[in-house]
């Protein structure tokens, strides 16, 4: 039997992903009743998973994993949280290690949702009889060239992101101070540190934060921007540049992000050194001026990043993980 951790869902990361995917699995399963957070250590020892057989498959949209006979598939995102020093990242190290790197093993497979997160992985798993899947990542229908575009008086540049310091949202504010032409909406649930950020640099004329908005909401913030600034220098994806792509417009990013940059291709203006602000301002006058010239997706690429199919992807390889271990129990 299959059975589907559905903890996770939510509106943002992880949560989207597994809410797109798990309602649209072409197998059946049951949902996993656990109980609490999926990311609480406490998860490690759950009555529901030790219940289960050696013959069943427990699937996770996420990276949680514990006790059990059954096999279990995991989804590693990316492994960007093992590289910082703070406490909850140390914790996360010794959890890796203990539990999510002998799980991986066991099952034989992984997924993951970009070609270079799957380098990342198989090269901390180091081991080549592990199988990463990429079974890639989607995009909302939402997000489309059709629509109403926001309307905000000053042309703008788009952020959408957070504070963590991988995402080099600061180069942008001192990007903005040399380039007082240009302005920036910034997408951020922090929108309390954000502010503060920004009033610290001066650029209150320049800036402005926005929280809390919707997927039809952000769809015509895309569709009333410039185009998007993405200067994260590392990602296990990219889902604003998708988002914005997909709304026909162009993706401003760090060349040395990998994941970001296999996303964007031509359709985009790559940044050479990611923490330079004077590259980043280039990068703005180079948007601005290019805004109608820049070439758009076709539908081959869109198709990607469809939520359908992620969910085959995902399908397939749990109905091969069946089909194994009911040969081999």
């Amino acid at each position: 039997m299959l059975y589907v951790d559905q903890r996770w869902q939510g509106r943002h990361g992880i949560g989207r992903f597994a809410l797109e995917v798990s309602s649209r699995l072409a197998i059946g399963y049951e949902s996993l009743t656990n109980f609490g957070t999926p990311s609480s250590p406490l998860d490690v020892v759950s009555p529901a998973r030790l219940r289960l057989r050696a013959s069943d498959v427990v699937y996770s949209p996420g990276y949680n994993a514990g006790l059990t006979r059954a096999t279990q598939i995991l989804t590693l995102h990316d492994l960007i949280h093992l590289h910082s020093e703070s406490r909850r990242a140390r914790l996360l190290k010794s959890y890796y290690e203990l539990v999510v790197r002998p799980t991986v093993t066991r099952a034989g497979s992984v997924f993951t949702v970009s070609r270079t997160s799957a380098n990342v992985i198989e090269e901390w798993l180091s081991d080549p009889s592990v199988q990463v899947v990429n079974v890639g990542n989607g995009c909302s229908d939402i997000f489309s060239p059709l629509g109403d575009a926001a309307s905000i008086q000053r042309p703008y540049f788009l952020y959408v992101g957070n504070l963590k310091p991988h995402k080099n949202f600061d180069v942008l504010l001192e990007a903005l101070r040399k380039r007082p032409e240009h302005s920036l909406v910034a997408i951020i649930n922090d929108k309390a540190n954000a502010e503060a950020a920004i009033e610290l640099s001066g650029l209150s004329a320049q800036a402005r934060v926005v929280s809390g908005v919707s997927d039809i909401e952000l769809a015509e913030l895309y569709r009333g921007s410039i185009g998007l600034l993405m200067p994260s220098l590392t990602e296990g994806f990219g889902l604003p540049a998708v988002e914005s792509l997909s709304c026909g417009r162009a993706v401003a990013y760090s060349k040395t992000c990998t994941s970001v940059a296999e996303i964007v291709g031509d359709f985009g203006v790559a940044v050479e050194y990611g923490i330079d602000a004077e590259e980043w301002a280039n990068a703005m006058d180079t948007l601005a001026e290019s805004e109608l010239s820049f070439t758009h997706p076709d539908g081959e690429w869109r198709n990607q990043y469809r939520w359908s199919n992620v969910a085959c992807n995902v399908s397939n390889h749990l109905m091969s993980v069946q089909s194994l271990n009911a040969r081999n129990v």
